[in-house]
């Protein structure tokens, strides 16, 4: 018998960890190879991890709701004969009681310190961490007699073994953290040692630095408050945790998902990042109504899918950024970087949350392939067909709210991004028109009210207007030579 590791997988190129939504199997189950045994998920998408041999299932390492990094061991299984080829076994060192003890070589014993570096840790999960990211203990005995820690055992107190460790003079290894945590509190400047980890045994995740970052958590340790000062009153009562007076209203509890979690902490960190700001054009949208009608006669007859008006809007903002390459841009207060191919993300309402794929090189299709490249991804987007790498590399996001009635579409950027373009819908209005003699009278045109929402520490308001007014006049103007 020997045991083999199954490991979060890598979902993309931009993704660095998975949260485990769901086990299918509990230790002493009998899977099969290739038989699904979890479910994982990331902002972008979700999978299932399935078992690379016939075994069973000795044991789990990251507990339902838990987050891991790629390539951490998720459970172990207990495979009849060799490790199969291409399946992982676990180090000696995370077997703990298995490995060669220093003492029967003949060498000292290590400090409790040396053996926590070396990852000498009877927990398995443990020694899956570099030696930089793992807390040791502060107990001063062999690490190898520790209990293994247990999945859903309680958040590992930082606070408290600083606080121990600086009172016995000692050292103290950094927090055990995932990297998308080292670097998004590097980002936001916040010292990891001050923040309190909720994953399994301690592990910092990305949401305790957003949280941290909330309570505005710094790299110095927070000022005492005044003495005289009283403990703010709480703002929910009862075992329920309902808000201050609705105990007498009826309600009922749904568990927020996965991509409403990852949704709010992105929509939370563009708002603290990025000063937005917003600037409207009204577009006059008869001559693209032609455009439009014509060609959808042509594709019928050919047996195509209708165009909506997205990619004509989509046509002329790849222009607009063609001019304004600012927009199509990251900002990192020290430099501009300036996209050379514009990654249009178009935002798309789905069952489960809002999800935003990406037209790769958008500025090399025609109208009638962008319009028929939106259906195909916002299809795979609802049917949760798509990979993480749809998703990757944005350069710039449309949101269409129009397409659900709303007449306003001020938007939120979506991070690292600098601009935004909102859609409502177009509505038919009194319009006041020129005509051929240069005199001017009242129709009902349908009337496009475009939002450019961008960064306003990238970007000044008159270029972000004259790029808006830019989209405006080729709607207006529509060329099918240039714009087809």
């Amino acid at each position: 018998m020997s045991e083999i590791e199954v490991k979060m997988p890598q979902m993309g190129v931009s993704v660095t960890e998975g949260t485990v939504t769901a086990w299918h199997k509990q230790p002493g189950d009998a899977v099969q190879a290739d038989e699904p045994i979890c479910d994982v998920a990331t902002d972008k998408v979700d999978t299932e991890v399935v078992a690379p041999a016939d075994g069973v299932l000795a044991s789990i390492l990251v507990a339902e709701g838990e987050t891991a990094d790629v390539g951490a061991p998720l459970a172990r299984l207990t495979v009849d004969g060799p490790v199969p080829e291409g399946a992982d076994a676990p180090s000696p060192a995370a077997e703990g009681a298995d490995a060669p003890s220093p003492a029967a070589e003949g060498a000292d014993a290590p400090s409790p310190a040396a053996a926590a570096a070396n990852g000498a840790s009877g927990n398995g999960a443990a020694s899956a961490q570099a030696p930089e990211s793992f807390v040791p203990s502060l107990q001063v005995a062999d690490e190898r007699e520790r209990p293994p820690a247990t999945v859903g055992a309680a958040p590992f107190d930082h606070a408290a073994a600083l606080a121990e460790t600086a009172a016995r003079g000692g050292r103290h290894a950094p927090p055990l953290a995932s990297p998308v945590a080292r670097r998004l509190a590097g980002d936001l400047g916040i010292d990891l040692a001050t923040v309190q980890g909720t994953g399994a045994r301690g592990r910092i995740r990305k949401a305790d630095v957003l949280a941290a970052h909330e309570r505005g958590a710094a790299t110095a340790a927070p000022a005492a408050p005044p003495a005289e000062a009283a403990p703010a009153a709480p703002e929910s009562v009862g075992g329920d945790g309902l808000p201050r007076g609705y105990e007498d209203v009826p309600y009922e509890i749904v568990p927020t998902s996965h991509i409403r979690k990852v949704t709010a902490e992105h929509m939370i960190r563009s708002r603290q990042t990025a000063a937005h700001m917003t600037t409207e054009v009204e577009v006059d949208m008869q001559r693209v109504t032609e455009v439009r009608a014509a060609l959808n006669a042509r594709r019928a007859a050919e047996g195509l899918g209708k165009l909506s008006y997205l990619p004509f809007i989509t046509r002329v903002a790849c222009h607009a950024l063609r001019e304004y390459p600012n927009l199509n841009a990251t900002f990192e207060r020290e430099r501009y970087i300036r996209w050379r191919e514009m990654n249009v993300g178009i935002a798309v309402d789905t069952p489960q949350g809002l999800l935003v794929p990406v037209i790769r090189r958008a500025e090399e299709l025609t109208v009638e392939a962008l319009g028929d490249r939106i259906v195909e991804l916002a299809a795979a987007a609802r049917d949760r067909t798509l990979d993480a790498d749809a998703f990757r590399a944005g350069t710039f996001t449309i949101s269409n709210p129009g397409s659900v009635g709303a007449v306003s579409a001020m938007a939120i950027i979506n991070q690292p991004q600098v601009a935004i373009l909102g859609i409502p819908a177009i509505v038919r209005r009194p319009w006041v028109v020129s005509l051929p003699d240069g005199s001017e009278t009242i129709a009902i045109r349908p009337i496009l009210k475009l939002a450019l929402t961008f960064d306003h520490r990238a970007i000044d308001g008159a270029e972000a207007t004259r790029a808006a007014v830019l989209m405006k006049d080729c709607l207006e103007s529509w060329d099918e030579q240039d714009y087809r």
